[in-house]
């Protein structure tokens, strides 16, 4: 589900390079992917090195972070470059442009002349987030110069090329066309606020892999979004450039057409000072995220610039859910627990010339080094706020489960409305254990 990480990175200058290209001429190529807090993540070798990185249409170039543990990792003919990126303090951000690099996923897709960016001076807080160290983003450059599948159910991409493409295998496939500015996909959508406000058309979204949530709106004005109409502040994640707020609300339908159209769609309307700087060159209302695109087999072919969508029926209809409690996770470290486990023992006796076989059960314990999860973020009057639990609280328990048991992902669906409407939460904070009951009450 849509949990955090939210990144788009426009760089100031682009150089065009030489294109992805399917190894000896195969007619196609099958990449997996794990599908990690809503975000798409593969592996790439740069170089020799194996990188996990996000596959992020919002962005056009390769761009690597959080390289310190990689010594190994070497680059050629090395230039300082600028980006602006989405967050609090909108500066530019340093990186260094490096061409001449090797750029391959699993020896099928290959760039041997790639251009690669890589940002420097600033850690990115993916590992403490979502528990996976990403070490990067890759996007239009490497599905432009084919048609590209995006299948969610067996998660994997899937490279085509062009000269050998079935187009039988679009039969029951929707086709949409698409504007590619820059390497990066847009489409036209309609929104409609409620029932007594007319839909609005027309809304270009940008087609964002990289953003876990559904959908975002920069212009709540052309939505025509009225002043009474309800909204909570809310926190969005990380940006390049810092952290993303604004507002968030529910609207009565959002679509591409009558054949593809949700209701009830909680939408997030960050704070325009965020994207004046990105918007200005090349206006769009808002970005297209995987909650909404994960809802669909996707056919992507930027050269004939269209879009094919086909439901994928197992999330299709899906409810719309949000961070409803206000509570957001983060791993902060390691921490030893107390763990019993059952071991069992057979042992045998002789009892009157005759071998008896018995088992015997105890209880040990032992100590484990688990992730410690603390709190990162609690949003303004939001149902956590209100229970008085604080930024920085050790959690230990979630309704009496102890935490080391889930994956931080598996933990944070707790805190959507319609899963648990009362949740019971043991932190410690400052070495004292306490207890907190959240009533989790829709906001929206």
């Amino acid at each position: 589900m849509k949990i955090f990480c939210f990144f788009l990175c426009l760089p100031f200058f682009l150089f065009s390079q030489n294109k992805f290209e399917l190894s000896e001429e195969k007619e196609v190529a099958n990449i997996p992917f794990e599908l990690i807090n809503n975000l798409i993540v593969i592996k790439v070798d740069i170089n020799g090195t194996e990188l996990d990185m996000i596959f992020d249409t919002g962005v056009k170039q390769t761009i690597l972070i959080n390289l310190k543990s990689l010594d190994s990792l070497k680059f050629k003919k090395v230039k300082k470059q600028f980006f602006a990126g989405i967050g609090a303090e909108n500066t530019g951000i340093e990186a260094l442009s490096s061409n001449q690099n090797k750029v391959s996923l699993q020896n099928k897709v290959i760039n041997n002349d790639a251009l690669v960016y890589v940002i420097t001076g600033v850690e990115f807080q993916f590992s403490e987030n979502i528990g996976v160290n990403i070490n990067g983003f890759i996007g239009g450059e490497l599905v432009k110069d084919f048609i590209v599948k995006i299948d969610y159910r067996k998660r994997y991409l899937r490279f085509y090329n062009h000269r050998y493409f079935n187009s039988k295998l679009l039969k029951r496939y929707k086709s949409y066309p698409i504007e590619i500015i820059n390497d990066k996909p847009y489409i036209n959508t309609f929104v409609q606020v409620s029932k007594k406000i007319e839909k609005v058309d027309s809304l270009k979204l940008l087609i964002d892999t990289g953003n876990s949530d559904g959908l975002w709106f920069f212009n709540k004005n052309k939505l025509k979004l009225p002043d009474n109409h309800k909204t909570i502040s809310d926190y969005f994640g990380l940006g390049f450039s810092g952290e993303v707020a604004g507002q968030r609300t529910k609207i009565y339908k959002f679509g591409f057409d009558n054949k593809y159209r949700f209701k009830k769609v909680y939408i997030g309307l960050p704070d325009s000072i965020y994207f004046k700087h990105i918007t200005r060159r090349n206006p769009f209302d808002g970005l297209l995220g995987n909650e909404i695109l994960r809802r669909f087999y996707i056919y992507l072919d930027y050269k004939n610039k269209v879009i094919w969508l086909k439901k994928y029926c197992k999330n299709y209809y899906n409810k719309f859910l949000f961070n409803n409690a206000g509570l957001f996770l983060a791993y902060d470290g390691k921490t030893p627990v107390v763990v019993k486990t059952i071991v069992t023992n057979f042992n045998s006796r002789e009892n009157d010339g005759r071998i008896k076989i018995y088992r015997e059960e105890k209880y040990i314990y032992q100590y484990r080094m688990v992730d410690r999860i603390v709190i990162s973020h609690i949003r303004k009057n939001s149902p956590a706020d209100k229970a008085g639990l604080m930024k920085g609280d050790i959690l230990l328990k979630i309704n009496g489960k102890d935490v080391y048991q889930y994956r931080l992902d598996e933990l944070e669906k707790h805190f959507f409305y319609h899963n648990k409407k009362q949740l019971k939460l043991t932190v410690e904070r400052k070495g004292v254990k306490l207890n907190f009951n959240v009533n989790n009450i829709s906001q929206l």
